[in-house]
């Protein structure tokens, strides 16, 4: 049987440091920014929180909400990592919206959108909410199975996407391989492993019943949480 895939959808450690890339960048004439005694109203950014990378470039979704999204209001935000600084920056400026652009070399780990002034239509500023995101590696699990009479054997494969190479490589991790009952809808534990250092690791058992399987992945410091798709043996 064919092994069954999933792929993370969303990086070899990609923590080189990269300078902040061009982006939307308040005006040097810009109106005074917000304090706590003159903000007019708010302005508050929404973006995804659990990134993965699998590709050398993505593009994600942002959205501001508050009184600055009517035309003629501007706000912007600036990606900062703790420890490399400015990543990229986010904005929107009247009716033009600055996606949030990600390459498979910016830094991983937890990093936060530093508010960078904000003004509604009239100028008045507005204060700004400042939301974490948190960026990984995206992470590939693989599951094939077979059975011969009433002995199944699973066979579970992990995988990492190199910066580097623009791939999906096999590579030792720890995992877990999980059934559910035919008509049911939980997932349980079947046995824990930690693949080899080609990203490999196999099961077998006695079991006569249909079962679903899959093999799932834990997430690390630089890879997310990640199951594979099914296999019905």
């Amino acid at each position: 049987m064919s092994a069954v895939a999933a792929l993370s959808v969303a990086a070899v450690l990609p923590l080189s440091a990269s300078a902040v890339r061009p982006g939307p960048t308040p005006p040097a004439d810009a109106p005074a920014k917000a304090t706590a005694a003159t903000a007019a109203g708010v302005c508050n950014l929404s973006a995804p929180t659990r990134v993965a990378i699998s590709r050398p470039y993505l593009e994600l979704p942002i959205r501001i909400s508050g009184n600055c999204t009517a035309a003629g209001s501007t706000s912007y935000w600036v990606l900062t990592h703790p420890s490399r600084g400015p990543v990229n920056e986010v904005g929107f400026e009247d009716t033009t919206t600055y996606p949030w652009d990600i390459l498979s070399d910016d830094p991983i780990g937890v990093q936060k959108f530093v508010a960078d002034g904000a003004w509604d239509p009239a100028d008045q500023p507005l204060t700004q909410n400042s939301p974490t995101t948190t960026i990984k590696l995206a992470a590939g699990a693989w599951i094939s199975s077979t059975r011969t009479a009433d002995v199944v054997t699973l066979k579970g494969t992990s995988l990492l996407y190199s910066v580097s190479k623009n791939i999906f490589f096999k590579r030792s991790a720890s995992g877990v391989f999980q059934y559910r009952d035919r008509g049911t809808t939980t997932w349980k534990n079947l046995k824990a492993v930690t693949t080899n250092s080609a990203g490999e690791a196999t099961m077998a058992y006695r079991y006569t019943p249909l079962r679903d399987y899959r093999f799932a992945l834990y997430s690390t410091s630089i890879s997310w949480d990640l199951a594979s798709a099914t296999t019905t043996r």
